[in-house]
């Protein structure tokens, strides 16, 4: 299972926003946008996206940005590639025989995804970064 570069950007951002940690401070889409290296108008619609899955959640305003919707540890990959590669992206008969094809080739490796994927949490993630950050001796703050 490959992700596709909306998951890799979806996944960037939850981890910018799990490294806040529920500190009660907002990341604006565009600090989201600078330290994933996405581009702006891409990033607004992960966020959509994202939002959409009740992965996070927005505050109007000019304090405004967002934050997770729920602790990280409650979020676990697996649900993130469902949202970001199936359900939110929106399904069409020419993607359903596709996927029925590809799914038999590759059912084996998805299945064993699936499992490293549902054992993995944002909090995890978030942890590992900010270790690795650590050792580097830099911030939060960081360019992933």
């Amino acid at each position: 299972m490959a992700a596709t570069r909306t998951t890799e950007y979806a996944v960037r951002a939850l981890v910018a926003l799990a490294l806040e940690g529920g500190s009660g401070r907002v990341k604006q889409a565009a600090s989201l946008a600078q330290v994933s290296g996405t581009p702006g108008k891409f990033m607004e619609q992960v966020l959509r996206l994202l939002r959409q899955g009740g992965f996070i959640v927005s505050r109007r305003g000019s304090g405004g940005g967002y934050e997770l919707a729920r602790p990280a540890e409650k979020i676990r990959m697996s649900e993130v590639v469902e949202w970001v590669d199936g359900k939110g992206r929106g399904r069409d008969e020419a993607r359903d025989v596709l996927g029925e094809a590809w799914g038999k080739l590759r059912k084996e490796s998805e299945a064993a995804a699936s499992r490293v994927l549902a054992a993995e949490s944002l909090a995890k993630l978030a942890e590992r970064v900010q270790a690795k950050l650590a050792a580097k001796g830099k911030t939060t703050e960081y360019q992933i």
